[in-house]
């Protein structure tokens, strides 16, 4: 839509008597490559076949159809927590979300030669001087520039992006975050495919994920993490996947119905009814 969001109705300010969720994410939130679009017919694709934040707001609309209700992917492919928190704390007083599902790991834990702390920077300065380049011709030039005569530091030994203490500390700070403008919150652990194609990633979401677990459950917060999406399931969870990240049509519709169930559990959504969905 017209601000940036996989939704196909404005979403700048909440409209008067809506119940909305943001659901706060990477690639997987936003749904990449669902639906899937054929190489030989690519304007034709399954209707049905939706991210799991789309699945949400068609059951949850099909169930209380005199309420509105909103569900959408505040979410962007390649962002970490790190970015997630920032977005967040930028909009979330626009946005007025009831509730925020929030879901990031794989960007988080993967390796580069520096820290996204580091490279992307969020204190008015780096911000100022992005802004500056996306909106000035003549000074993205004058910085392109000077970049070719900085000396080149020698290259570093690959690291996470985020490490996995920055991982639960950025977490931890998007549900106080949340909480503080009065949303209730809902966090799920990344999917990820196997252990067999990238043994050391695959050991890397594995802690992450088990220590993010931890401190969830260790301050209450409502805590998803669906076995068939995880690299314990692995080998007999290929069909759910699209390949090692992102899960196909059918994992988003089994994460739908799963992230449904636990709202049911925990009386998530107050008066708003939540339907059985099959998954």
């Amino acid at each position: 839509n017209a601000q940036g969001f996989r939704a196909n109705y404005p979403t700048d300010s909440k409209p008067l008597g809506t119940y909305r969720i943001v659901c706060l994410g990477d690639s997987v939130t936003f749904g990449y490559r669902v639906p899937v679009v054929w190489p030989d017919k690519p304007t034709e694709f399954d209707p049905e076949w939706l991210p799991f934040p789309m699945l949400l707001e068609k059951e949850l609309r099909r169930a209380n159809q005199n309420r509105a209700i909103e569900v959408f992917p505040m979410a962007v492919p390649g962002y970490t927590s790190h970015q997630g928190l920032a977005w967040l704390q930028r909009d979330i007083s626009d946005l007025q979300p009831d509730m925020v599902i929030v879901s990031f790991g794989w960007n988080d834990v993967s390796l580069s030669d520096a820290s996204d702390r580091e490279t992307i920077r969020t204190d008015w300065y780096p911000v100022a001087i992005r802004w500056l380049i996306d909106h000035s011709q003549a000074f993205a030039r004058a910085m392109k520039w000077l970049r070719t005569k900085e000396q080149k530091p020698a290259r570093r030994q690959v690291e996470p992006r985020v490490s996995q203490e920055e991982f639960v500390n950025n977490m931890n700070a998007i549900v106080n975050v949340a909480r503080e403008r009065g949303a209730r919150v809902l966090v799920i652990g990344a999917p990820y495919r196997d252990t067999t194609t990238n043994p050391g990633e695959a050991q890397l979401m594995t802690n992450y994920r088990a220590a993010l677990r931890s401190m969830m459950q260790r301050r209450d917060i409502p805590y998803l993490e669906v076995l068939e999406l995880t690299e314990a399931a692995a080998p007999v969870n290929d069909g759910f996947f699209g390949e090692l990240i992102h899960p196909n049509h059918i994992g988003h519709r089994l994460l739908a119905s799963e992230t449904l169930k636990l709202m049911e559990r925990d009386r998530m959504l107050g008066e708003i009814k939540i339907p059985e969905m099959v998954p």
